[in-house]
This record gives structure tokens, C-alpha cells and sequence, in this order.
């Protein structure tokens, strides 16, 4: 990176140094190898950004020391979005989202934490337990993309409303400027609710003495785009209101979970140990084929060495799916 910035130069080295290792393990085939380089690209891609956005001075590199205890801001001025879903699991396109949001030239934010809901939710009656999607998602991030990206144990048992709450009750006595991260298919929802939300927020802001400036972020969903009548009632109610500069298209957790596609999940060494049993047997089905729109052959075997061959009964999807 030109002008190295020293703390993201730093995250860049994790990452290489971590797909590096990937890329020299004898268990993984071709397609694994590349659907992992195109992840790489669009991190390392995005750090770029962040860099040159902190050396102009326009984005704060924040000290995470004793975080969450300590909450060190300039002039405890804190500028931070908020990442809030399902996360079952946490995987790379959350992270790219996380990261992108805040390379945008326009994004204010210096900080994206992570935070896993934890309220029950009748519609995901198969959705694994808190602390585990909270460990999944903290394997991948701890330790390599700080002070950027950070996971939060704050949703044990609450939903976005009360999760918001509790992260402002962390700031007291600061100037919150808090960005909630969306998908542009949670928009609808998320507008609706926005009335009761902002009552339940702005009371406890007045509670904790924090200025709190609240807006949200839409990432576009390829193929859907962001209904400007929507962001325009959220402006109404006082809200800051804004939209990725593009879409992102990778696989959604729905991919992982039910098409096999593994190498979504960004493989930190804390994380890679527990996925390394399904990577040697074969159980990776590749994504990116399908995305191209190439057939798989069911007659070919896996490209992973060591492992059978996988005979899928049909090839996995990408879907740019935010429902997270």
C-alpha cells in the first residue's frame, strides 16, 4: 500500500499471511483455492481504501487496548456502526460489507462492530445458540482486523432494539454517531420499526447523557434496488439515511449452511481447525462455478485431495443474500 498506514498494513499482512497458508495446503484443490483468492482481493482491495481515507485524516484509527471495558475515542467523539443479524455464521461477505462500508468515501465511521442477535426468532426456528454464533464470528475477527472490524458480546438474548440500547448505555457522557449496517432486503422492516426504535433509543440516549446521531446504511442486494420512498421516511424521522456505492456479490450464510459452500468462512487458524475435517473428506461444494453459470459434472470428482468425490445433486447458488 503507498504511504503505508501502519495499522492497516498491519490487518493486510494477517490477511495475506493467512491466505498464504491456504494456498500451501495440500488438502485444498483448485477451486477452494480460488474462491479463497477472490475473497482476498475484495478485503485487501477495500484496506486500500480504509489507508488512504486514514492518512487523509477522514477516518480515525481507534485504540481497542482494553475494548469493551475501555472505549478510547478523540475527545470521546465516537464515530462507530453497528453490524447486527443472524450471523449463523459469521462469514466473509459480512466482513467485505464491513470492510467496504467503511472504505466508502462518504461512510463517517472509524470502527463496524459485530454483534450477533440473540432474541428468539420464530421464523429462524433452526438458528444455532448465541454463544456459539458469537465464538464463530470472534475466531475470525479477534486479532487480525483490529482496531477495523471487532466482534461485541452484546446480544445475548436481545433483538436490534434492545442491542442498540445496550450499546449506548457503553457511551456515556459521549457524542455517539452510530451507523446501523443493513441489507437492503431488511430496509422494509427495519423503516417500519424505525418510529417505536428511535423513541426506545433517543430515551435511553437521554438516560446516559449521549448526543446520539443515529443513521443507517444500506448495502444494495444485486438485482434489488434500495426504494428511494423508503430512505426518504427514514430521513423524515430524523435519521441519516445512505447506500452503498455498489453491490456486493458473494455467498450468504444460507449457502454455507445448506449448499456446503465453506470457503465463505474466512479461515483465521482458530477457525480453520474446526472446518478441517469437512474440507479433507469432500464436503466443499465450489460457488463460484455456479455463479459463472458453469454446470458442475456430477461424474467429477472432488478437487479436494483426500477426500471423495462429490456428486451434488444440484450445483450450489450464490445469492447475494443480506438476511443475516
Amino acid at each position: 500500500m503507498d504511504g503505508e498506514v501502519p495499522e492497516v498494513e498491519r490487518i493486510a499482512r494477517r490477511i495475506r499471511r493467512i491466505f498464504a497458508g491456504v494456498a500451501s495446503s495440500a488438502y485444498f484443490g483448485g477451486a477452494e483455492r480460488a474462491e479463497f483468492a477472490h475473497f482476498e482481493g475484495i478485503l485487501l482491495e477495500a484496506l486500500a481504501k480504509i489507508a488512504a481515507k486514514a492518512r487523509s485524516g477522514r477516518l480515525r484509527l481507534l485504540d481497542l487496548s482494553y475494548f469493551p471495558q475501555c472505549l478510547r475515542y478523540p475527545g470521546y467523539q465516537a464515530r462507530v456502526a453497528v453490524f447486527i443479524g443472524s450471523f449463523d455464521p459469521f462469514q466473509m461477505t459480512h466482513l467485505a460489507l464491513a470492510l467496504r462500508f467503511l472504505a466508502e468515501e462518504d461512510s463517517e465511521a472509524d470502527l463496524v462492530l459485530v454483534v450477533p442477535e440473540g432474541a428468539d426468532n420464530p421464523l429462524k426456528p433452526r438458528k444455532t445458540d448465541y454463544r456459539f454464533r458469537y465464538d464463530i464470528a470472534r475466531r475470525q475477527l479477534d486479532g487480525i482486523f483490529n482496531p477495523l472490524v471487532a466482534p461485541l458480546d452484546l446480544g445475548e438474548g436481545a433483538d436490534t432494539i434492545e442491542i442498540v440500547r445496550r450499546l449506548i448505555a457503553l457511551h456515556p457522557g459521549a457524542a455517539l454517531r452510530l451507523t446501523h449496517l443493513l441489507g437492503s432486503d431488511a430496509l422494509p422492516t427495519a423503516v417500519r420499526l424505525l418510529p417505536e426504535d428511535l423513541a426506545a433509543w433517543r430515551e435511553a440516549a437521554a438516560r446516559h447523557r449521549v448526543a446520539l446521531d443515529f443513521g443507517i446504511h444500506v448495502q444494495r442486494r444485486e438485482g434489488a434496488p434500495v426504494p428511494d420512498a423508503l430512505l426518504a421516511e427514514a430521513r423524515r424521522l430524523g435519521v441519516r439515511a445512505e447506500t452503498s456505492d455498489e453491490s456486493l456479490v458473494t455467498p450468504s450464510s444460507s449457502d454455507f449452511r445448506s449448499r456446503g459452500a465453506l470457503t465463505v468462512a474466512f479461515p483465521a487458524p482458530a477457525l480453520l481447525a474446526r472446518l478441517e475435517l469437512l474440507f479433507r473428506y469432500g464436503m466443499q461444494r465450489p460457488w463460484m462455478e455456479a455463479a459463472a453459470g458453469a454446470a458442475l459434472d456430477p461424474a467429477e470428482p472432488s478437487q479436494a485431495p483426500g477426500g471423495p468425490g462429490r456428486t451434488p445433486d444440484e450445483p450450489p447458488r450464490i445469492t447475494a443474500d443480506y438476511e443475516i
